[in-house]
């Protein structure tokens, strides 16, 4: 039983709060924000997107097309899915030595 908890805990986890490398906090720290689009947080650019961010996987696959529009308009990229590999090939060579840490 409480192996279910905790592994429906890791999937709530995973499903709103990390890419496929690394929670988005962390693929998207203050210094890419800053590099790459008009935001220096993450969290910053959320707010800015008007649009309900409270899932954020589950907004970018239901609202696709406004959700590329909004990383066109306000970043250095076309579309999300060039934002996302940017922000995780940044984030593999920051920390080559092994994988994330929440802290």
């Amino acid at each position: 039983m409480l192996k279910s908890v905790v592994t429906n805990l890791q999937k709530i986890f995973i499903d709103q709060y990390c890419a496929t490398i690394a929670p988005y906090h962390l693929l998207f720290n203050e210094q890419f924000m800053e590099r790459y689009t008009s935001f220096y947080s993450w969290e910053q650019f959320q707010q800015n997107s008007y649009l309900d961010t409270s899932n954020i996987k589950n907004l970018i696959n239901s609202n696709k097309e406004e959700w590329d529009q909004f990383v066109a308009q306000t970043t250095h990229f076309n579309n999300w899915s060039e934002m996302l590999n940017k922000a995780e090939e940044h984030y593999v060579l920051e920390r080559s030595c092994g994988p994330y840490q929440f802290m």
